[in-house]
């Protein structure tokens, strides 16, 4: 098939794109983890006035600052049944707002500390001292919803906890089912593709010196996705960086302000992103060291140190970067074309009748389009898509207990000479992918879609498109004998904003 009008789709963006002025680079600080109990009370009675001078020189230049509040705020004690459990004063919220703090997570295995009443007056220390949480909502969906950030909310920022805790309140928060991260990260990035998105994790083990192969693969899946960077917290030591078709990742960043001592916990690192035109600009580290809970600029010794640290999962060998420099620029390398669109690379059809089939897909420069590999077992075959994408995903969408993969094409069709966004449904059967829908279109412009499972077990398609008068709708979709048939549209002439919020319900 001809790729011209495609290609004059895309020409004609960036001809509009060209002519607007570049928006100035947006910088967002992250550091990592903030106990506000135990030792560290005493150590800001003691040393408060030299954390504050510490963070206007880190800060200066940032328009906003995150870290991972991990410790709940609240006068309240209802300890968790649990080995740690902290609790602060709600005083500290101001006490991070005067730092320079702008937002804070609460997607963590310890916020929950004093359960769920804790989590409730913590989220209200929070904003009444003017800071922003992050992964957390009281209607237990929101959770998972972004935080924009800039005038123009030109960045968003997801918030995930990869830990399970089996305290009552936990859906408030944003974690444990990783494929539903994904699966919201793309659908955001595809419809507000000039957007920049963070995810800031949870995750990993404490005290290792590196991240798992698990995590390794889901860092990559979030950028697959559209995660512009990935950041971790959670392990209390510096974790390595890597870089992800030139997209930054930081494993984990160590503790911020915490009181431990000993496994190298007193070394840190804060990142500085300039972000513009969705993606990462410029990427810097701030190399930290803590003395006594407090942190201060690294000395040469924990500098030399942190290099060490970062330098371990960098195929193409040392970053280059000056030990002595109070800040350390990243410079990510040439990456090979990964191909449009946002969504994992990858899918693994799980059958109980049969062996799991894994569906890999690999884009051709060349060509501009993809490939699909399939492999069932010892049987392996190529699907030549042939077009572009924007979406890959899979269910059952026939209901016949076998899982479908679903494939988002940008094409022409024999009975649509207009190129659109479509919905393509295959079956995979013995290493092999046979067409059962390439529906022409969807009742109005197709912007994106899922398969649901429904509570009556059932599978059904819901989409976003786009009405005729601009606005935007839900539509739910079943199949039909021979393909899938609108059933309702359960929300019409919203806008992209809300449309996100029903869809992702």
């Amino acid at each position: 098939m001809s790729l011209a009008p495609w290609l004059g789709l895309l020409c004609g963006s960036l001809l509009v794109a060209a002519c607007q002025p570049p928006a100035p680079a947006l910088c967002v600080s992250m550091v990592g983890d903030v106990l506000l109990d135990r030792a560290v009370p005493a150590a800001l009675a003691r040393d408060s006035a030299a954390l504050l001078q510490t963070t206007r020189a880190l800060w200066a230049g940032s328009r906003y600052v995150i870290g991972n509040l991990e410790c709940p705020l609240t006068i309240e004690n209802q300890p968790a049944r649990k080995p740690f459990v902290f609790r602060g004063s709600p005083y500290y919220a101001w006490f991070l707002r005067d730092l320079g703090f702008t937002h804070v997570s609460l997607a963590n295995n310890h916020t929950l500390d004093q359960h769920a009443g804790g989590l409730y007056f913590t989220n209200r220390a929070v904003q009444t001292a003017g800071l922003h949480p992050l992964g957390y909502q009281a209607d237990s969906l929101a959770g998972c919803r972004p935080t924009l950030l800039g005038p123009d909310s030109s960045v968003a920022v997801f918030a995930y906890s990869a830990f399970y805790q089996r305290v009552a309140g936990e859906g408030c928060l944003c974690g444990r089912d990783f494929a539903a991260l994904c699966e919201r990260v793309a659908a955001y990035k595809t419809l507000f593709p000039e957007r920049a998105v963070l995810v800031y994790l949870h995750w990993g083990t404490e005290y290792a010196d590196l991240p798992s192969a698990v995590q390794r693969a889901q860092a990559r899946t979030l950028i697959d996705c559209g995660a512009a960077a990935v950041v971790g917290s959670h392990p209390h030591v510096v974790q390595p960086v890597e870089f992800y078709r030139g997209c930054p990742i930081l494993y984990s960043l160590g503790n911020f302000l915490f009181d431990q001592q000993g496994r190298q916990t007193d070394l840190a690192l804060q990142v500085d992103f300039e972000l513009a035109q969705g993606h990462v600009m410029a990427t810097y580290l701030r190399p930290l060291q803590l003395h006594r809970a407090i942190p201060y600029a690294a000395e040469t010794a924990a500098r030399a140190a942190l290099l060490t640290r970062i330098q371990r999962l960098l195929p193409e060998g040392p970053l280059g970067l000056d030990p002595d420099a109070a800040r350390w620029q990243l410079r990510a390398p040439v990456a090979a074309p990964a191909g449009p669109g946002y969504f994992p690379r990858e899918q693994v059809l799980a059958d109980s009748m049969r062996a799991g089939t894994a569906v890999r897909l690999r884009f051709l420069p060349r060509a501009g389009y993809f490939q699909a590999h399939i492999r069932t077992g010892a049987t392996q075959t190529v699907l030549p898509l042939g077009f572009p994408l924007y979406q890959f995903a899979q269910g059952d969408v026939d209901n016949d207990g076998h899982p479908d993969l679903l494939a988002g094409p940008v094409k022409t069709t024999h009975f649509d000479s207009t190129m659109r966004r479509r919905l393509f449904v295959y079956r995979v059967a013995q290493g092999r992918a046979t067409p059962r829908w390439l529906g022409s279109r969807v009742m109005y412009r197709l912007l994106y879609f899922k398969a649901v499972r429904a509570a009556h077990g059932l599978t059904y398609v819901r989409t976003i498109e786009q009405q005729p008068d601009g606005r935007y709708c839900i539509g739910h979709y079943s199949w039909r004998g021979f393909g899938l048939m609108l059933d309702a549209f359960p929300a019409r002439s919203l806008t992209l904003e809300a449309a996100y919020d029903h869809f992702i319900r």
